[in-house]
């Protein structure tokens, strides 16, 4: 496993593991339009055997909220989004709003945008 960045102290086992190997929610399974506050968050490879026996890249975002709720996402277009708005909001508190989609291909997919109107 490779940290990419985050907003946690590397150092800390507890916060690692609870951000890379505990269960959590699937940010696809959530409700559209739920805002979620955003405690912690890490972005990681973690590698997978491809079907050639090869290691292939396997990018995952998990982020906890206030109550300790942990959610995951390996989404490209939810991973974009949430990094847009870290390099925007820096240290400064924020929640985010999930939002569902269909491609012009139809299928679905899940991505995010700031919740403006979230004060802590």
């Amino acid at each position: 496993m490779e940290i990419i960045r985050g907003n946690i102290d590397t150092n800390n086992k507890y916060e690692v593991y609870k951000l890379t190997k505990s269960a959590g929610e699937m940010v696809q399974n959530s409700p559209d339009g739920i805002s979620i506050p955003v405690a912690s968050w890490l972005l990681y490879n973690d590698p997978k055997d491809g079907k050639d026996g090869t290691k292939k890249d396997n990018i995952i975002l998990s982020f906890v909220d206030n109550a300790g709720v942990k959610y995951s996402t390996v989404s490209a277009t939810f991973q974009r989004e949430f990094n847009d708005i870290v390099e925007l909001m820096g240290a400064t508190p924020f929640a985010l709003l999930i939002k569902h989609g269909t491609t012009k291909a139809g299928k679905p997919f899940v991505t995010c945008e700031l919740d403006c109107d979230y004060r802590m």
